[in-house]
């Protein structure tokens, strides 16, 4: 039956969402489709097994109208499971606008997270 679930997330500028998710946070461009002005109009970016697709909004509301909207905005937050969680936090910090800064959960985790250049908020976690 289901074998992956892979997020594909609607952006303003997938050119920008690329050069932040590379730069930023490490990320690999797997796969891209240009526009016919040569910016992007879909990405799908690759890291340590992780897979995130960022599509232009304009393409993906013509793919699907019913996503239809007047401006971009964010609806879904990202949980990401990490090791070295302490070495990435304090990489990211330097890097990236931290929303929630480093904290245990009431449910056991270690946790903080970053907005990226979509506000999408992304959540990093360690089981300890």
């Amino acid at each position: 039956m289901y074998k992956s679930i892979t997020p594909n997330l609607m952006v303003e500028s997938v050119d920008k969402t690329v050069d932040f998710y590379c730069n930023k946070l490490g990320f690999s461009v797997a796969v891209s489709v240009p526009k016919d002005d040569r910016t992007l109009q879909f990405a799908i970016l690759t890291r340590d097994g992780l897979t995130l697709m960022f599509q232009d909004r304009e393409n993906l509301i013509e793919e699907y109208p019913v996503l239809n909207t007047v401006k971009t905005q964010p609806s879904a937050t990202l949980y990401i499971k990490v090791n070295n969680f302490e070495v990435l936090y304090k990489e990211l910090k330097a890097k990236c606008e931290i929303l929630c800064e480093l904290h245990k959960t009431f449910y056991g985790t270690n946790e903080f997270a970053i907005k990226d250049n979509n506000r999408y908020v992304l959540t990093f976690t360690e089981n300890k």
